[in-house]
């Protein structure tokens, strides 16, 4: 799996888009709106990617 920028991950009914992607370590930004982008579940993205790391403002 590859993620890039913009991708939507879904946990339960947070929903996540990635920032930047660094070897191993996912960084995403908190999204509400999102217009019916497809998602990843946090699960399958976890099995290829060590780390989620949530930025904040």
């Amino acid at each position: 799996m590859e993620l890039n920028k913009e991708e939507i991950i879904k946990d339960g009914e947070n929903l996540f888009a990635v920032f930047c992607v660094l070897g191993s370590v996912v960084y995403v930004k908190r999204v509400f709106d999102v217009n019916s982008s497809p998602t990843y579940e946090l699960e399958k993205v976890l099995k290829y990617y060590r780390k989620i790391e949530i930025m904040e403002k």
